[in-house]
């Protein structure tokens, strides 16, 4: 797989998930990878929160 810049065929829309142009597939990868990290510590954070939640409660 080649390292060149992705160029996005698609009109850029605000709020939108297509990369913008210039991003490597390297670049784009480590976005996803640090996304999924980020969703698994708030996942963790609400999860540990509830818990001491509960405990208070009871």
């Amino acid at each position: 797989m080649s390292d060149e810049a992705y160029r996005n065929p698609y009109t850029p829309s605000p709020g939108g998930s297509t990369p913008p142009d210039g991003t490597t597939p390297h670049e784009g990868k480590g976005e996803l990878w640090g996304f999924f990290w980020l969703a698994i510590a708030n996942t963790g954070i609400i999860a540990v929160a509830g818990v001491v939640t509960w405990w208070f409660v009871h």
